[in-house]
């Protein structure tokens, strides 16, 4: 396939994330798979404009002399694609506004023209990102982060959500061509192409989840918020050939999917705020809540326009009421894990606050509350934070 198959996909993907609210990382893979494009080359695209948009539209807005509404939108992805590789990707000038012209032309012939005046104006004057709203960061959560951790630390954060993400792995062994992630067993980074089919991918903070579990053979135990899977898989990987797993999630369709790929798993729907079992039914429960997401942004960088306080509130709610109904499941003496893939105060330190809590020992980070954050800017990781309860 051709680079304009390539651009045209990514075109494709980024207004299906925009105007139909999909993600980003399952609209690159079928765009890119249903037209033969190179799916790297798509996905980088997409996640390139996806973390610049906010400067893209108001460059492209600015050299093409009308408002962004009066542009064809299939016609404006592309032009978005098209700066995304000179703003991010540092494609050499002649080789975008070539790509752009081609691309266009395959969609919308009569706007040929225009795309190809709009490119050049902007890569006569091409911008650059100065500032956290270039890259279309939520004032409410820089704020609520500026309050709780060093000023230095949110910029970090911000400008390692950035960049782009190794494929993780989790293994019991080395595996050939990968790298250990210091201070959590088991996670290792695969640096070069698409890791061997039979292998865990996993990210490395995903894999600090489950060591914070500790399940022991013999044990029963609890994933509240289980599909797709991936920290179940862990669990049962724990217990060995002794000891359950019940894996409880509320989306039927998620929990059908998973069951097909994890039979080894109980698996049942139910709501992690009410679950259908007896108090004092497990040694330990892991509770990795719903939540805005935003650890993730390496990989879904479109979370940043998805998130808004009220979202947050609302999962802030339901998280904490997951938590309190975890305790009410796990025996004496039992664990209690909580983890949640974002950074945002009041799903983390204020979800967990008062509850006995404490941070799990050895993780690279910085301590946050009661818990721990790992973060991208401190380590080859999602950010994600975790808090750890015995009973």
């Amino acid at each position: 396939m051709t680079l304009t198959e390539d651009r045209l996909a990514a075109g494709r993907a980024v207004g299906r994330v925009l105007r139909s609210g999909a993600w980003s990382n399952v609209v690159a893979r079928a765009e890119a798979s249903a037209s033969g494009a190179d799916l790297a080359a798509v996905q980088g695209l997409v996640f390139a404009v996806l973390r610049h948009r906010p400067l893209l539209d108001a460059a492209i807005e600015t050299h093409a002399s009308r408002p962004l509404t009066e542009i064809d939108p299939v016609v404006l992805d592309l032009l978005r694609v098209a700066a995304a590789e000179v703003v991010a990707d540092r494609t050499p000038v002649p080789l975008v506004v070539d790509g752009l012209v081609h691309a266009v032309r395959r969609v919308a012939p009569r706007a040929a023209g225009f795309a190809n005046a709009v490119m050049r104006r902007l890569t006569n004057d091409p911008p650059e990102p100065t500032t956290l709203a270039d890259i279309g960061v939520p004032d409410f959560v820089d704020t609520a982060l500026r309050h709780v951790l060093e000023a230095d630390d949110v910029d970090a954060f911000w400008a390692a959500s950035q960049r782009p993400a190794a494929v993780g792995l989790r293994l019991d062994r080395q595996p050939d061509g990968a790298e250990p992630v210091s201070g959590i067993p088991g996670a290792w980074l695969w640096t070069h192409g698409s890791p061997p089919p039979d292998m865990a991918v996993q990210d490395p903070a995903s894999v600090a989840v489950g060591n914070a579990v500790a399940a022991q053979p013999g044990w029963r135990v609890l994933d509240m918020a289980a599909a797709p899977g991936g920290k179940t898989e862990h669990l049962l990987d724990q217990l060995g050939a002794g000891g359950m797993v019940v894996a409880m999630d509320s989306h039927r369709r998620r929990v059908s999917d998973a069951a097909r790929r994890i039979p080894r798993a109980a698996w049942v729907l139910g709501d992690g705020r009410s679950a259908p079992f007896v108090e004092s039914s497990f040694d330990a429960v892991l509770v990795d809540a719903p939540c805005t997401g935003l650890g993730t942004l390496r990989r879904r960088p479109e979370l940043r326009e998805k998130v808004t306080p009220d979202e947050m509130a609302r999962l802030a709610a339901i998280q904490r009421t997951m938590l309190e109904e975890a305790f009410r499941l796990a025996r004496p003496g039992g664990r209690v894990v909580y983890s949640v893939c974002t950074v945002t105060p009041a799903e983390t330190i204020d979800v967990v606050a008062g509850l006995g809590g404490s941070a799990p020992e050895g993780l690279p980070g910085l301590a946050y509350g009661d818990g721990w954050l790992l973060s991208p800017h401190l380590a080859p990781t999602d950010a994600m934070f975790i808090a750890v309860f015995e009973r």
